[in-house]
């Protein structure tokens, strides 16, 4: 099987074998019943199924078939392994649903957050390149009618567009370039991950990058202890989660190291800076009931909320900036022709 699931699929995927585990059907036996209610626009689903339902023929073990196809990641895996492992996996595959869930809605924002700017921005260029190349030839040969010429700001937009003009196929190129680059980065899983590190590196960006890692780290961790991990394994799950960000990875050193040296896992999280510290005395406090599992779920689900409402926050704020930019671009190349040209038509009344 090359084909890799997306995150609806592996939720779709996890909430269906959920709620087969939890009505007592074995592996087999629901791997069959999913495989016959795919329809037949599901073909490649189908074929998963069936070669899931054949490694469950020949080893009886739910998580080496699954890891057999290549389709499902290392983490589901691994989770899937130790839920099967202590009898959890109804749990652990809810759990799971829920992960890629939420993992699903912030690869949702991120588009949103980026989208619309990219649109306004594409626009802008746009109304932009009219100008100079189209609208402004119009008015110089006003000028040269009335016997003058454009000068300042007006002259040299004019012989941008000129350049344009004689350059356009470069310029496509460009732009095709870009839009390549730009199909990598939200295209693919390493384009991702650059994506990540550059918006993290962004003030406007950096919070919700924060927020979203906290997210990530609070919902890993959470699913690893549910499921009857130590603070050890969890950790190495959640690495495995977080190992393209650097930056992460090293606070996740950081609070590994912490914790093996006899630190509270709350204040460890806290000083290495995976939490905050309102975060961090929800930990304290869950660790001291017995409910570390459940704060933290908790944290994930409020960090999402955060997530989202930052985001929201940052494209009402950039929106009418762009719109204004805009404006202004527009009205300085309409002030820099009109106002020579109102001088002469006035001249010459």
């Amino acid at each position: 099987m090359g084909k890799v699931l997306s995150n609806n699929e592996r939720i779709l995927f996890c909430e269906q074998m959920g709620m087969i585990f939890k009505s007592g059907i074995s592996a087999a036996e629901g791997i069959m019943i999913m495989k016959e209610d795919a329809g037949e626009e599901e073909s490649s689903l189908r074929e998963l199924y069936g070669e899931i339902q054949s490694n469950l023929e020949e080893t009886g073990i739910f998580y080496d078939a699954l890891e057999e196809t290549g389709a499902f990641p290392d983490y589901m895996i691994q989770m899937t392994r130790i839920g099967e492992q202590t009898g959890n996996l109804d749990e652990v595959m809810e759990g799971l649903a829920a992960y890629y869930e939420r993992e699903e809605n912030m690869v949702q924002d991120i588009k949103n957050a980026v989208t619309y700017p990219l649109l306004m921005l594409g626009m802008m260029v746009v109304i932009f390149l009219v100008m100079i190349v189209k609208v402004l030839p119009v008015f110089a040969q006003v000028y040269e009618q009335l016997g003058g010429q454009m000068t300042g700001m007006a002259a040299v937009l004019l012989r941008a567009g000129a350049g344009i003009r004689q350059y356009y196929g470069w310029i496509l190129l460009v732009i095709a370039l870009l839009a390549a680059g730009g199909i990598w980065l939200f295209g693919t899983a390493k384009g991702k991950d650059c994506f990540r590190n550059m918006a993290g590196r962004f003030f406007g960006t950096r919070q919700i990058m924060t927020r979203m890692q906290t997210a990530r780290f609070a919902s890993g961790m959470s699913m690893a202890l549910r499921s009857g991990m130590d603070y050890d394994g969890a950790f190495q799950m959640v690495e495995s989660l977080l190992s393209a960000d650097q930056s992460v990875k090293r606070k996740l050193d950081s609070c590994r190291e912490k914790v093996e040296d006899g630190e509270s896992f709350s204040a460890a999280a806290v000083q290495a800076g995976l939490l905050t510290g309102l975060y961090g005395r929800m930990l304290y406090i869950a660790e001291r009931t017995g409910d570390t599992d459940g704060a933290l779920k908790k944290i994930a689900l409020q960090a999402d909320s955060e997530v989202t409402a930052r985001i929201q926050n940052f494209i009402s704020v950039l929106e009418p900036t762009l719109v204004a930019v805009l404006s202004v671009l527009v009205g300085s190349i309409l002030l820099s022709v009109m106002v020579p040209l109102m001088g002469i038509l006035s001249s010459i009344g």
